[in-house]
């Protein structure tokens, strides 16, 4: 594993999850009382975000919220949830040449809006320039990390304009991160959104790349690190022609 980011422990608290609000706050109980956390993961969280799950909380200068959801326990791991922290991470482990299938690269710009989409990141590799999306990938597959837990217009919009761009010979990639403990690989499903694997088969053919990386939470040392630079991507065994 390579350490990427520390966390500072003084805002770090556990928390037990009471229920789901809606798709950005979920209530909590930590302490002595109920808490509103904000959510920063609007996948549907199946089997994750269940009441009674331990969580932990980050605490935030938010104007409404003062608590974000870091991630919920799974056994004694936690399964990291919050999409800014995953995307920190991300890119600490990309500017730090630790991701071998994106190195030399620098980041160049982010939040790129292209038609009717917004992709994550531009970034320049040599002489190339590289548009990413990033992913989260936090549904367990029998051990194997997955996307999407919901349907998803705005991801196969994203993917479409990836496709677009690499049909012009614009390198463009999809980047899942998987912050299940100990993923043995990504894994596309379509059981929630049947449309999305002709989507990506589309996107292949057309030259988009799918690459997958795991990241992990140590609650002990409150820190995130790279587990796989290049997690195995299964795009099809679990996506109906």
């Amino acid at each position: 594993m390579y350490p990427l980011l520390t966390l500072d422990p003084s805002k770090i608290f556990e928390c037990t999850i009471i229920k789901r609000l809606n798709r950005f706050t979920v209530l909590v109980e930590a302490g002595d009382g109920l808490i509103q956390a904000h959510l920063n993961n609007t996948g549907r969280l199946y089997g994750i975000l269940e009441p009674g799950r331990r969580g932990v909380l980050i605490n935030i200068n938010g104007v409404k919220l003062r608590h974000r959801l870091l991630g919920v326990y799974n056994n004694e791991e936690v399964i990291l949830l919050d999409t800014s922290i995953q995307e920190k991470a991300f890119l600490k482990a990309a500017e730090s040449g630790l991701i071998p299938w994106l190195n030399p690269c620098s980041l160049i710009k982010r939040n790129i809006r292209i038609n009717q989409a917004v992709i994550d990141f531009l970034f320049k590799c040599g002489n190339t320039m590289v548009f990413i999306e990033l992913k989260s990938a936090v549904m367990n597959l029998n051990g194997y990390s997955g996307y999407p837990d919901a349907p998803t217009e705005r991801g196969r919009r994203q993917i479409r304009v990836l496709s677009e761009l690499a049909s012009t010979s614009v390198k463009s990639i999809v980047v899942f991160v998987s912050s299940v403990p100990g993923a043995r690989g990504f894994k596309l499903y379509c059981g929630f959104d049947k449309e999305i694997g002709r989507v990506v088969r589309d996107a292949v053919a057309k030259g988009v790349l799918f690459k997958a990386v795991s990241i992990s939470f140590n609650h002990s040392t409150y820190s995130i690190a790279l587990e796989n630079p290049d997690l195995t991507v299964d795009l099809w065994s679990m996506c109906e022609e």
